[in-house]
């Protein structure tokens, strides 16, 4: 706005004309610099239009608060990222240009709860059972399984003295019900038939291939959001495990943790939105972006690169099961405390193994006949992937698609608004 522009300038030069003064980083007056014959009226910067939905971001914040973790939505058509919060969270007015601003943010500094630290970006964590969806998409992709391939389970995957145990639940009839049911004999199985996809003396080569596809998700790597900070993750190689265990030390047993999104696999909460907004979209994704341009501007050129449509070498085709499995999960499965009046949600729990209380953690998309929404809600000690992630995801989908939270959930709301966790939290 030229009047506003104008107003500022004005107010830089003070009320009597003079040049305006030169502050340091922290505030203070240090005088004009040369005199002020190099002073050059200032101009005001691009506006610039944020992907943010403000209204969903700020009840992200509400539901996060007392909790450790961070909550990613992405809108799947665009890659526009709808909400991101890293909890727990801080004043910013603390650290505004004061003479105090050096005390608050020391005190933010030595924070055992870590205010400073964008979860969201840079924790990176185990995905847990909510990679079971990408592993049954490998195995269908290289044909190790099919949709419709049963699998008793005896409560445990074993191996010779390998035991992976898995929870009580009705017969696997086909990848739909492992995937509603998260049977871990059935993803350890499928999960060795890829290692041992050459032969069980060369792992090597199903660990690369595993790599390859698990990459192409943007697993293991930046996914080069515009800001800075972003982690990498981790998908441990060839390479590692050969130091780890010497070459040709090791087989699918030692690294059988993977199978279940667990030991040395590591992914950001926003990979983790990622991993849902490929799903939502049945095999493709827009890099994740904050910037949906600026005001008055030619745009095009500026976020070309967040048009770029990536896909993953998985048959749209397959998708199919994986996402009726995720639908039955919120339907009849562990995560029905995400569902809501109206809209059939997708959605995949997680409760990932950790020295002290479980994390929860919970990856959706909605409506899923139609996805405006992709989410992953990662809470830190927060129990089983039901109990505190779901419920959170479940809220803000129904609040970002319906604008308000249906009576029936109101209770649901309240609850996971009084949650308290951080006194749990070592």
């Amino acid at each position: 706005d030229s009047g506003l522009e104008k107003e500022y300038e004005e107010e830089l030069k003070g009320e009597k004309g003079q040049k305006s003064i030169l502050k340091n980083n922290r505030g203070q007056n240090i005088g004009e610099y040369k005199n002020g014959t190099q002073d050059i009226a200032p101009k005001s910067g691009k506006d610039l239009i944020s992907t943010l939905d403000i209204d969903l971001q700020t009840y992200a914040e509400q539901l996060l608060k007392n909790k450790v973790g961070a909550v990613v939505a992405i809108e799947p058509k665009t890659g526009e990222i709808l909400a991101m919060v890293s909890a727990p969270t801080y004043d910013p007015n603390l650290i505004t240009i004061n003479r105090e601003r050096g005390r608050e943010y020391s005190k933010l500094q030595q924070d055992s709860l870590k205010p400073l630290f964008n979860r969201a970006l840079q924790a990176v964590y185990p995905p847990g059972s909510t990679y079971k969806t990408v592993m049954g998409l490998i195995g269908l992709q290289l044909g190790v399984i099919n949709a419709n391939t049963p699998m008793g389970c005896p409560g445990a995957y074993v191996y010779n003295n390998l035991r992976v145990g898995c929870r009580s639940h009705p017969a696997i009839t086909d990848l739909g019900k492992a995937i509603q049911f998260s049977c871990n004999n059935y993803f350890c199985r499928t999960f060795r038939s890829v290692i041992e996809i050459e032969s069980f003396y060369k792992p090597e080569i199903g660990l690369d291939t595993l790599r390859h596809f698990v990459g192409k998700f943007g697993m293991g790597r930046k996914l080069g959001i515009d800001i800075p900070g972003e982690k990498e993750g981790n998908v441990p190689s060839v390479s590692y495990y050969d130091r780890v265990y010497g070459k040709a030390g090791w087989k699918f047993s030692g690294i059988i943790s993977l199978a279940i999104g667990q030991g040395e696999f590591e992914m950001t909460t926003l990979q983790m939105a990622n991993m849902a907004t490929v799903l939502a979209n049945r095999g493709y994704y827009f890099t994740p972006h904050l910037v949906k341009g600026f005001r008055g501007e030619n745009n095009a050129e500026v976020l070309e690169k967040f048009r770029k449509r990536k896909t993953v070498d998985i048959d749209p085709e397959y998708f199919d099961s994986v996402i009726q499995g995720m639908i039955d999960v919120t339907t009849a499965g562990t995560g029905r405390a995400a569902a809501f009046p109206d809209v059939v949600v997708a959605g995949k729990t997680g409760t990932v193994q950790n020295k002290g209380e479980d994390h929860s953690t919970f990856i959706a998309f909605a409506p899923a006949e139609n996805p405006q929404i992709a989410i992953a809600v990662y809470v830190e000690n927060a129990g089983g992937g039901g109990r505190t992630a779901a419920p959170i995801a479940g809220l803000l989908m129904e609040k970002y698609l319906k604008g308000s939270i249906s009576e029936s959930k109101k209770i649901r709301e309240q609850q996971v608004l009084e949650t308290n966790l951080i006194d749990k939290n070592p």
